[in-house]
């Protein structure tokens, strides 16, 4: 084993980009996979050192990683990386045991907990003074009465976590409500639950008012690599997952993110996103990942080496203070971006098939490591057929 090696956590679609951009770079990777289905387990770039998943196996996943820090940290600089909320929410919750073994973004369960706790993020955007849409959160039959005669309609009921939501209903984000009658009856379903949730308003407009930031934060908080990107379709529609992203120039949300992020004391990469909110011209925030987002492969494409630069700094390696012009390019994941065109009432036949045009990458498919693209379709069928039996089956 080298001097330097990167571990990652979750084996899917999202880890692809973390996996190709430090094995091309000759940084031996290896990968603990949630489910034997995970397609990054086939690439060239990675060695699989177990399954596990934290949510039902966080037992299993300690004992691969400490196993394998045991075995290889004395000579080894072994860097650890989380590819979903899952594994953030791990290291967070065994933040001093795995310390003794890797070096990792700054994920212990205070800073886990700001992210993927919806409730408490919106606390801190209103304490940091980072814009973000309007949300409630009810701890009472009583504050939902309330809340449901004073919230504009459309709204969005989320988990707070949705990581743990998703292991009981699936990918669905939230639950929409058009109406208070509507408001109140997802009351009335969750109402020994109702601090769980977070009630927001939402954002008029389409896909393409949505714009991410990635970036690499370093443990002065200092950013290095900073990609905008634009949101050009999601699916599903409304609620969902990036299907294509191009590159964008919006300095106001790196400003707006530095800011944040520096006043929180951030290290690591991260995932943030913002949408247009046209009543007042301005930016608010969605939501930020402290980690990386499944499109981060457009951010390798369009020049930067912010991956890599996360390895460099928590290996204890200078990062090359060079600023790299941001090519132009298009990224996709094209199986769900299909679905996402024909969802839309937004993208005719003729302005789907043009948003193809010009430099291009992809989400799965790469020259240089095929096999992820062929595993791709297995995991879709072994996901799809597991979603099924969960969740189908009681649908009917």
């Amino acid at each position: 084993m080298n001097k330097y090696s990167a571990i990652v956590l979750g084996m899917g679609p999202t880890s692809l980009a973390l996996v190709r951009a430090l094995g091309r770079k000759g940084i031996p990777v290896y990968g603990i996979g949630l489910a034997k289905c995970e397609l990054a387990l086939s690439s060239r770039y990675c060695k699989a050192i177990g399954i596990a998943d934290p949510r039902c196996e966080p037992e299993k996943m300690l004992d691969l990683l400490v196993e394998f820090g045991r075995d290889n940290h004395n000579d080894n600089k072994l860097i650890l990386y989380p590819t979903g909320d899952e594994c953030v929410a791990f290291i967070g919750d065994n933040y001093e045991l795995l310390s003794q073994y890797f070096s990792f973004s700054k994920l212990n369960q205070q800073i886990a907990e700001l992210f993927l706790d919806k409730g408490k993020f919106y606390n801190a955007c209103i304490k940091y003074e980072l814009p973000a849409p309007i949300a409630f959160l009810p701890k009472s039959v009583e504050e939902l009465n309330y809340i449901a005669s004073s919230i504009k309609y459309p709204c969005i009921v989320k988990p707070k976590y949705y990581h743990k939501w998703a292991m009981k209903h699936g990918l669905v984000k939230g639950i929409v409500c058009r109406t208070s009658a509507e408001l109140l009856a997802v009351g009335d379903d969750y109402c020994e639950g109702l601090n769980q949730f977070i009630i927001q308003e939402i954002l008029d407009g389409p896909e393409t008012d949505i714009f991410v930031v990635a970036a690499y934060y370093d443990r002065n908080s200092v950013p290095y690599g900073i990609f905008v990107g634009n949101k050009i379709r999601q699916y599903p529609v409304g609620f969902g997952t990036t299907t294509m992203m191009r590159t964008a120039n919006k300095p106001e949300l790196v400003a707006l993110s530095n800011q944040f992020m520096q006043k929180i004391g951030y290290q690591g990469l991260c995932d943030i996103e913002y949408k247009l909110d046209h009543r007042d011209n301005k930016f608010k925030i969605i939501e930020i990942n402290p980690r990386l987002g499944r499109w981060y492969g457009i951010v390798e494409a369009a020049g930067h080496d912010t991956i890599y630069y996360s390895f460099l700094d928590l290996s204890n390696q200078p990062i090359p203070q060079v600023e790299k012009e941001t090519k132009e390019v298009t990224w996709a994941l094209t199986s769900r971006d299909f679905p996402a065109i024909l969802q839309s009432k937004q993208w005719s036949l003729f302005s789907a098939i043009r948003s193809y045009s010009g430099p291009k990458t992809w989400c799965i498919w790469a020259k240089d490591d095929i096999k992820p693209f062929f595993a791709y379709f297995g995991e879709m069928f072994v996901k799809g057929f597991k979603h099924y039996c969960r969740f189908g089956k009681n649908a009917k």
